[in-house]
């Protein structure tokens, strides 16, 4: 088949396995279409650069289309009428870029269902559809796998429409010049979509295989080496040695480089690097993990002001203010945790100095009850006092409580200071006491799983017995929610209406076999780990094994770097591929975190590699 390609601009890209002959926007009026089986118009995805039409274009396009022409537009203008009748499709409004949309299928083809919902990225048009078939519309789409029903104020993406002998496909978003295939998914319903056009319309587009696949069977020594890999490969360690910290993720819906730096992350970082320089017996990571976290000190991010409110505490991210201004309990608390575990097994006094200083700002603002808000802020902290604020209402969430539960633990062996246990004690005591009261942010499985860190370790200490029959409960609960697959299910969501905004869940409603990599299966992997080694319960190492092999199993393999090597957070345990609900603006399903999923995963693939626990 011979193809015309004609694109509006030097930016528009071509798919690279397309043999075609390629044409600039101004050439479509002077080439001689007709010795061509197919035209594939290429509009411009930028959102500044107009793609229209001539009305002496639209109608040698018509004519082609008359005689059995088969034409692929795609972000073309169509605002008036001749272009807007032969594309079949009319353009309302000028063109935006996708947020949260979704598209929904219209038909039902072999592979996709009718109300089947997809994604992509980039460029949109709104419009509607002119004597022309849908199969495809845009619309806002609270559901994760299928709607059945349109979306508010939905409109055509993709529309075809038979014009004398031939045939027009015109699509109001990014497909053939999307500039990252990977953000096509899910692939398992693009790919039978794809192949379903080619079929009918006859056009070249081409359904390529997936940009990401799976590892499959692979072994916990191949899977902390791969990722190791990813951390040098990806970009997410500006300097490879770690001197200039650790950037935070690829973002869900660009796959861009998120640039922020934050000393969690930094502290799971540095945490797996140590234990894989131990493993490995390489002093390089060993020495990247110290890196990871002087630079966190050189760079200020801990207030070492003795006369500050704020004293000790971390910034959570790399803002230029000088001092802490939220300081959120679980991002300080790992901190915590980290320094003083690093320093338990370097002997390092700097984390020592510093981990304690900060293990003391936590204990200071801690509730009787062992308990405390999600978050302060420097300005709670200066009008009460750290007395004062630890009267403020407890967040019984295990999301934030039991990381400063685990961070005690760590202050304790260090100093051997009974404050610190006893407040864990106190705290996991209460949480498991009041489980109808609890608090969770995407999940109960996700809050349950944070909850068991600690568990293992306290109920040696626990004279009343309640937190080894706790843990007992909590763990018989998730594996209620395990898949086939070994890992665990998102299930009770406790706000399904938190669609679209920062901190939500990648899944909506139970039974939707989504899999959580940066709140729930990542943290089982080391947290099972812990509970096996703490009590010797059987049922506990076979959890453990169970998510460790999902983990593995799930990792990705990719010829681009960015993703090789490296898990994101969602997985559709069902259709066994990379997908989720993408109500999460910010850490969406298709995020990859340095630290949360990727730095702990690995570490507690690790710990079990070096039989080791935190606690010993």
């Amino acid at each position: 088949m011979r193809t015309a390609i004609v694109v509006a601009g030097s930016s528009v890209t071509v798919p690279g396995a397309l043999q075609a002959e390629r044409f600039q926007w101004g050439e479509l009026e002077s080439c001689d279409l007709n010795q061509y089986d197919a035209v594939l118009l290429l509009g411009s995805g930028s959102l500044e650069a107009a793609s229209a039409l001539t009305p002496a274009a639209s109608a040698k396009l018509w004519d082609y289309v008359e005689r059995g022409g088969r034409l692929y537009a795609e972000l073309v203008e169509a605002f008036d009428f001749s272009s807007s009748r032969l594309f079949g499709w009319k353009q309302d409004f000028p063109a935006t870029r996708r947020t949260v949309e979704k598209l929904r299928s219209k038909r039902h083809i072999p592979g996709l269902t009718e109300g089947a919902l997809l994604e992509w990225s980039g460029a949109m048009r709104r419009g509607f559809a002119v004597d022309a078939e849908v199969w495809l519309s845009i619309g806002h789409y609270q559901d994760t796998h299928m709607s059945s029903k349109e979306g508010s104020g939905s409109y055509p993406g993709l529309v075809v429409r038979k014009l004398g002998l031939g045939i027009v496909v015109y699509v109001a978003f990014s497909l053939l010049t999307c500039t990252e295939p990977v953000t096509l998914r899910p692939y398992s319903r693009w790919r039978p979509l794809l192949l379903q056009l080619e079929m009918e319309t006859g056009l070249p587009l081409l359904a390529a295989d997936p940009p990401v696949t799976l590892a499959g069977k692979r072994t916990s020594e191949q899977a902390v080496k791969a990722s190791a890999r990813w951390f040098i490969q990806s970009g997410m360690l500006p300097e490879a040695d770690g001197s200039a910290g650790v950037y935070e993720n690829i973002h869900s819906v660009t796959v861009h480089l998120a640039k922020d730096r934050r000393p969690d992350c930094h502290a799971h970082t540095a945490f797996m690097f140590h234990l894989y320089g131990t493993w490995k017996k390489d002093q390089e990571w060993l020495d990247a993990s110290s890196c990871l976290l002087h630079y966190l000190f050189d760079q200020g991010y801990q207030d070492m002001d003795p006369a500050s409110p704020s004293y000790g505490f971390f910034k959570w991210f790399d803002y230029p203010g000088k001092y802490p201004q939220q300081i959120f309990t679980d991002d300080n608390a790992w901190v915590c945790f980290v320094l003083l575990y690093l320093y338990r097994k370097t002997g390092n006094a700097v984390y020592r100095e510093r981990g304690l200083l900060l293990a003391a700002g936590l204990l200071a603002t801690q509730r009787e009850d062992g308990l405390r808000p999600s978050v302060l802020t420097r300005d709670q902290l200066a009008l009460l006092g750290r007395e004062g604020v630890r009267e403020l209402d407890a967040s019984m969430n295990p999301h934030f409580e039991s990381i400063a539960h685990a961070a005690f633990i760590q202050a304790y062996l260090v100093t051997g200071d009974e404050a610190y246990l006893n407040s864990a004690l106190k705290g996991s005591r209460t949480l498991l006491a009041n489980r109808d009261h609890m608090q969770f942010m995407y999940s109960r499985t996700s809050g349950w799983t944070r909850l068991l860190l600690p568990l293992g370790y306290l109920a040696r200490h626990d004279h009343t017995g309640e937190i080894a029959s706790g843990l007992c409960d909590i763990a018989q609960a998730l594996t209620v929610n395990q898949h086939a697959l070994g890992g665990i299910e998102e299930a009770d969501n406790p706000d399904p209406e938190r669609f679209g905004l920062e901190d939500a869940g990648v899944y909506i409603s139970n039974g939707e076999g989504i899999a959580d990599q940066l709140y729930t299966n990542n943290f089982l992997v080391m947290n099972s780990w812990e509970m096996w080694r703490a009590t010797g319960n059987e049922s506990y190492k076979k959890l453990h094994e169970d998510v460790a092999a999902f983990m593995r199993s799930i990792q990705i393999c990719s010829a681009d770097s960015r993703f090789d090597g490296g898990w994101m957070r969602a997985f559709d345990m069902n259709s066994g591929e990379y997908f989720g609900n993408n109500g999460d603006t910010g850490w969406g399903p298709y995020c990859m975190e340095s630290g949360w999923t990727n730095a702990l995963t690995s570490a507690g693939l690790l710990l079990a590699l070096l039989n080791e626990s935190v606690f010993d």
